[in-house]
């Protein structure tokens, strides 16, 4: 009897230990890029091809500051297979830190961006 309560509370804990394992959930993540677009048409090709990549969940491209926030879902993607996509499209995606980013996009928006320079490279 004593053997049958030691088998039992062994399956139960290893029961409940099998739920915590399940019920963590992968974190997304977010990475962050520094590149090289002239122009809201750039712009448009990296937001336009990185949005089918797999895991991507959200995604802020902006040429004004040059930079790029992906958040995706980890496991799903990597960092480096996302700056590679960038860099398919014949973008440069350098990686920054998220502080870096929120430092780039906040001088953006208190400076200014001149338009006057913008070109398409072809």
């Amino acid at each position: 009897m004593k053997n049958l309560i030691y088998v039992l509370l062994v399956a139960l804990s290893i029961g409940f230990s099998a739920n915590d394992t399940m019920a963590q959930k992968k974190e997304d993540k977010v990475v962050c890029f520094k590149s090289n677009m002239d122009c809201g048409d750039c712009e448009k090709t990296i937001t336009e091809y990185l949005k089918f990549e797999k895991g991507v969940k959200d995604l802020k491209v902006d040429h004004a500051s040059n930079t790029i926030l992906v958040k995706y879902k980890d496991g799903k993607n990597t960092d480096e297979n996302l700056a590679k996509a960038v860099e398919k499209k014949g973008y440069i995606a350098e990686k920054i830190s998220k502080e870096e980013y929120d430092e780039i996009v906040k001088e953006t928006n208190e400076t200014g961006h001149d338009h006057g320079s913008e070109k398409h490279n072809d």
